[in-house]
């Protein structure tokens, strides 16, 4: 166990200024919950070089050293004076070196870039490596993000029917919670066009009010742990992915789950948590959920077919 982590927020960063907005981020949080901060920087031995141009691992670890003492200095001129923090270098692979100090942090913090459709093929790993395996909540960040200037904006969380995962839910009441912000709880579903037009015809409306009634009933159970946020219930008839990315414009954070092993089944990031991560335009949070989600009546469909969230 790497007691370096313990408690404390996580953040990958790979040089001064360029992971500016998530060690502001990360700062915040840090700060609201007396936490230590701890830069974390995974030198790479197997990087392409010139031929006869060797990294050893005492070079890689050197240069990992220096570049987290240098970001240190970056974060507490973001402060503007000093802040509780410790510096990891190492060398391996980003992804699982946060993975492992995940076992043991309060929340991991990247920041991720949009990118065109040819860049998505390259970037994004060390983001959606970590966020499908982490064991703690992780935030990405997106680069060149700010918080509002005129107070929190709301936190929109993405569940599935009767807002499960309950972790979900819990999760974004907790950090609008602490941060003062309204919540939107948003379920959206929608189904392949050869399906979709048939079965909204017959049963949207009445779907569309239980769904809200659901959703209202999981809100009222949150009430007694969390009595002063404020809460607005939508029920959308848009693809899941569409509606989170389009949500993001005006929210402090989006949430998120991610499904845990099951059985020979690994953990998984899925299409929709990868979309969001990807085009999300505030800071994306992907919380771990162990419980499996509980079957789906409607229409005899799975949750994933009509609202997945991984």
């Amino acid at each position: 166990m790497d007691t370096r982590a313990t408690g404390a927020v996580v953040v990958g960063v790979t040089g001064r200024g360029r992971e500016t907005s998530a060690l502001r981020f990360a700062a915040e949080h840090a700060r609201r919950e007396g936490a230590r901060v701890v830069l974390v920087h995974v030198g790479r031995v197997s990087l392409p070089t010139v031929p006869g141009l060797v990294i050893t691992p005492d070079e890689a670890i050197s240069v990992a050293a220096r570049i987290v003492a240098e970001v240190a200095e970056e974060l507490e001129e973001l402060v503007g004076g000093p802040v509780a923090h410790e510096t990891v270098a190492v060398t391996g692979i980003p992804s699982q070196v946060l993975v492992e100090l995940s076992r043991d942090a309060r929340l991991v913090v990247v920041q991720h870039r949009t990118s065109t459709a040819l860049e998505r093929l390259f970037v994004g790993s060390t983001a959606n490596g970590a966020a499908a395996r982490c064991h703690c909540p992780l935030v990405s960040v997106p680069a060149g993000w700010e918080p509002a200037p005129r107070g929190p904006a709301e936190v929109v969380v993405g569940v599935h029917e009767a807002g499960v995962p309950r972790q979900v839910l819990e999760a974004a009441f907790t950090w609008a919670d602490r941060t003062g912000a309204p919540l939107r709880v948003v379920h959206a579903w929608r189904l392949d066009a050869a399906y979709d037009e048939i079965i909204t015809r017959r049963v949207d409306s009445e779907w569309r009010e239980k769904q809200k009634r659901l959703l209202a009933a999981a809100v009222a159970d949150h009430r007694d742990a969390w009595p002063t946020v404020p809460v607005d219930v939508e029920v959308r008839h848009q693809w899941p992915a569409d509606v989170l990315v389009d949500d993001s414009r005006n929210a402090s954070l989006v949430v998120i789950g991610r499904r845990g092993a099951r059985g020979w089944i690994p953990e998984h990031l899925g299409s929709l948590a990868r979309a969001v991560l990807r085009s999300s335009l505030c800071p994306v949070m992907v919380v771990p959920v162990d419980a499996a989600v509980p079957a789906v009546e409607d229409w005899e469909l799975v949750a994933d077919e009509v609202a997945p969230q991984t």
